[in-house]
């Protein structure tokens, strides 16, 4: 795991040594600023299971992109309206990893590609997200949660509020149905309506070492809800599903 870990920190490192020229570009003007790093995440080997995982997770946050015309996307401060892309990978669920899934089929990583967007008056943010499944599910599943901020000095800021979690019939009956080829007395039938399938809470913290390097921490906790709570998946797991994660970003300011 620790060389996995390494491996998906290896783009940062490579771009932190051949591209010293892009941090000395000033931030304004025709170009791109953005955030790459990576980070190690706990999270439950698959939907509705008790055990945890730690995995690999690329960090990439659009900071702004303005071209030559004047149009521009972001930049200046965090208030107000911005978007930027959302991109999230799901692992792998086999029954060689849980063999406690016997009888169930193996679903290859997903990886999710769709936008973010996020609304910030003072001390408050709200937040969304969309994606589109491609590989191992080819569902929509989507984000929605909400954030008090806190800002004691410029290097710390700390934030946290709740989370809902969303997903089509295609996302939920991947991750939390049980076709009629798969039943078993263990494992009866089942579909999963598409709607809320989880509800929680999440914190983080973020430490900006200099305009550059920062490094980042969160914790959460989610509820599965409704038809995901009643799966006889969840049922061989747990409804109560946790996930933590550190990591380290890095500032790019290229102009054009």
């Amino acid at each position: 795991m620790i060389r996995k870990l390494r491996f998906a920190a290896a783009p940062l490192v490579a771009l932190a040594v051949i591209a010293p020229q892009a941090q000395a570009q000033d931030a304004s003007g025709p170009g791109i600023s953005f955030e790459l790093g990576a980070a190690g995440k706990l999270t439950p080997r698959y939907f509705g299971a008790s055990k945890l995982v730690l995995s690999p997770v690329p960090l990439f946050r659009l900071k702004r992109l303005e071209f030559p015309n004047g149009f521009a996307i972001g930049g200046g401060s965090d208030e107000g309206f911005s978007l930027s892309p959302s991109i999230d990978v799901i692992g792998k669920r086999s029954t060689k990893d849980s063999p406690e899934l016997t009888g169930l089929n193996t679903i290859n990583t997903a990886v999710e590609l769709g936008v973010a967007a996020k609304y910030q008056m003072g001390n408050f943010r709200v937040l969304g997200a969309v994606r589109q499944g491609l590989g191992g599910h080819k569902g929509v599943r989507a984000e929605l949660g909400a954030d008090v901020i806190v800002k004691p000095d410029d290097q710390w800021t700390f934030h946290g509020g709740p989370r809902l979690n969303f997903g089509n019939s295609k996302f939920t009956n991947t991750y939390f149905g049980v076709t009629p080829a798969e039943a078993s007395a263990l494992y009866p039938a089942t579909t999963a309506s598409g709607g809320l399938y989880s509800a929680g809470l999440e914190a983080g913290v973020r430490f900006q070492v200099d305009d550059y390097w920062a490094v980042e921490a969160s914790a959460g906790w989610s509820r599965l809800t409704g038809d995901a709570a009643r799966s006889p998946i969840t049922a061989q797991g747990s409804k109560n599903q946790y996930s933590a994660s550190f990591g380290v970003v890095r500032r790019f300011d290229i102009g054009f």
